[in-house]
């Protein structure tokens, strides 16, 4: 280990044990400015080009002791690209199918949030005005499209007591998280259907201290072998308030209200990690939550998570889903609608199945072509719509390409790559309605992987309208 990260290192736990100005402020030492902290090579490209480095890119430093990343933090655009607006539309509409309402709490960027922590001469393009009106046309087309959105431009208007944000950390506080499932819950109990959703009484106490080093002090610290320190803030659980009347062994109902989003909304065994988003929405609706969000996994990994799980029940849904997200995602990927969509209905279980077949093989290989479905011969049928079902029972096979064939020429080729904290083993893909497509007939499917898999797996593949 070097001297100087011997020397980081040690700094950094020696700062983990003081209050939290005493840390930042030991941690700043002898520098006036603040600015002896950063050094040149924040502004160099290469430091962000590998690993989780690309989501820090650039490294900004800001008035006491906040750091921002030029490419996410001070961006001033935002919203669904036209295109795809109509998919966001289509989303919401099979959700309403299922007589599932969906509310989205979409977090301002900390930009937006705490602009009087930028430097003048420090904004990278930044222009608040601007990203306000963006921000704001995005929560517009997200009710457009049929969601229900917490009124978030008022905390960029008028920003709550406290910091919400973490200074050097891309997460929220359990303040930012307060005040955002607030208004939230301002918005939904304003909503006819918040009638019949089952009421039950919680409160929130004060819980741990929170101590955040922060992934942008990190950043720092590995470009320029410095860090602020760690900063510390009140951390608080709620608990649902005493009821005697209440059996303690009768069955569980199933859960009305679903929370899905990313870390921010993730309930952690972690007491520091938790940032009580899920609580204070128990405590502002009055509701109990069931909370699937995972830390990790994109916009709709959590969201997937849930509906290939057995707590979804199709013929006895949820009346509300929660979704929370950071601004930053633009609800754009193709892929993400192919899947939730099918998943939303049902699956096959509610279809009609058309095309299966299931085939035993052994441990995958990277780039073998393994045919799933063959649509030839005498039994050839006219296939031009519906969507794919597939199971593998090696669910650690999470990295493959589906590729669609068709009597055109044209062919579909599909790339999953599922994280680590969602499931494995199911995946949905509606076929294809490009114009490259439009009319043409389904010949084959086959699945290519592009990682190995760990053992002999069974691989079920049907086609449902």
């Amino acid at each position: 280990m070097s001297p100087l990260l011997r020397f980081g290192l040690a700094s950094a736990l020696a700062l983990s044990s003081l209050p939290a100005q005493a840390a930042e402020a030991a941690a700043s030492g002898a520098c006036a400015n603040l600015q002896c902290m950063v050094c040149p090579a924040l502004a160099e490209p290469q430091r962000y080009a590998e690993g989780r480095m690309k989501l820090m890119r650039q490294i900004v430093p800001g008035k006491e002791r906040w750091l921002f990343r030029s490419m996410v933090d001070l961006t001033n655009d935002f919203g669904i690209p036209a295109p795809m607006r109509p998919e966001f539309a289509r989303l919401m509409a099979a959700f309403h199918r299922q007589g599932i309402q969906v509310a989205m709490a979409i977090q301002p960027t900390r930009g937006l949030m705490h602009r009087d922590k930028l430097y003048p001469d420090q904004l990278h393009g930044f222009d608040h005005a601007s990203a306000s009106r963006n921000f704001d046309a995005y929560l517009g087309q997200l009710r457009q499209g049929g969601a229900l959105v917490a009124p978030m431009m008022q905390l960029v208007r008028t920003p709550p007591k406290g910091e919400y944000f973490f200074r050097r950390d891309h997460h929220w506080t359990p303040t930012g998280a307060e005040a955002t499932a607030q208004l939230l819950a301002e918005e939904v109990r304003r909503q006819p259907f918040y009638a019949g959703l089952s009421k039950k009484q919680y409160r929130t106490e004060p819980g741990v201290m929170v101590p955040k080093d922060g992934t942008l002090n990190l950043a720092l610290s590995y470009i320029c072998g410095n860090n602020y320190g760690f900063q510390y803030v009140r951390g608080y659980q709620t608990i649902p308030v005493a009821d005697s009347s209440e059996a303690l062994f009768d069955e569980a109902p199933d859960p009305e209200v679903i929370l899905v989003g990313d870390s921010n909304a993730a309930a952690r065994e972690d007491e520091s990690k938790q940032f009580n988003f899920d609580g204070y929405l128990k405590q502002y609706l009055g509701v109990d939550i069931l909370n699937y969000a995972l830390p990790g996994v994109g916009e709709d990994g959590s969201l997937l998570e849930y509906l290939l799980s057995a707590d979804y029940k199709p013929e006895a849904p949820p009346k509300l889903l929660i979704w929370e997200l950071p601004a930053n995602y633009r609800l754009d990927s193709p892929l993400m609608y192919r899947q939730l969509v099918p998943a939303i209905q049902g699956g096959c279980k509610a279809s009609r199945e058309v095309l299966g077949s299931r085939l035993q093989h052994p441990a995958l290989k990277v780039g073998e072509r393994i045919e799933l479905l063959s649509n030839a011969g005498s039994a050839r049928q006219s296939l031009h719509a519906g969507f794919l079902d597939i199971r593998l029972s090696d669910k650690n096979v999470r990295d493959f390409y589906i590729i669609v064939y068709y009597d055109n020429g044209a062919r579909d080729k599909v790339w999953f790559r599922r994280e680590a904290a969602v499931s494995g083993g199911q995946y949905y893909l509606e076929l294809s309605t490009a114009p490259e497509f439009a009319g043409a007939n389904l010949l084959s499917v086959f699945l290519e992987p592009t990682k190995a898999g760990t053992a002999a797996t069974e691989v079920q593949t049907r086609l449902c309208l």
